[in-house]
């Protein structure tokens, strides 16, 4: 069930919130949503929807698995050798 809710924000962030909602083809009321909705979410990860922007960037960089023990062990190297 919708609720409303009456916000008091500064006039110029509500413009640039407009049209960042507008740019994603979104309603103002459901970024609002989407922005309470990641702040509540107990388990974020499988209940929470993403930001559109955060939706399109997920996945575009594959980041290489490093062993931070080996990363230590080698600055230490690096240092005192």
């Amino acid at each position: 069930m919708a609720s409303k809710l009456t916000l008091a924000l500064d006039a110029e962030t509500v413009k640039k919130a407009k049209a960042y909602a507008r740019q994603k083809n979104l309603s103002l009321s459901k970024l609002v949503e989407f922005f309470f909705s990641s702040l509540t979410s107990e388990n974020k990860e499988k209940s929470a929807p993403l930001f559109p922007i955060t939706a399109e960037l997920s996945g575009m960089v594959k980041a290489a698995k490093i062993n931070d023990q080996d990363v230590l062990t080698d600055a230490l190297l690096k240092k005192y050798l």
